[in-house]
């Protein structure tokens, strides 16, 4: 995964997915420094309902875009 701002771009790499205090954690690496991303169950069912889409699933699973009716 790659995170870009307008200071830097960052490759992202989540090795692991755990929960801690109602959250959960995302632990990985940005670039060359350990990382962790906290998500309340709220944030995951937004993120959940945001790539649940036939055009996001299917590029996800197949790799390639979907045929141009995909929304």
């Amino acid at each position: 995964m790659k995170v870009t701002t307008p200071a830097m771009k960052l490759d992202v790499r989540i090795d692991r997915v755990v929960t801690r205090d109602n959250l959960i954690v995302l632990e990985g690496v940005a670039g060359m420094l350990p990382c962790e991303t906290s998500l309340t169950p709220g944030e995951v069912r937004g993120l959940l309902v945001k790539v649940l889409r036939p055009a996001v699933l299917w590029l996800a699973l197949t790799g390639r875009k979907g045929p141009s009716g995909m929304v």
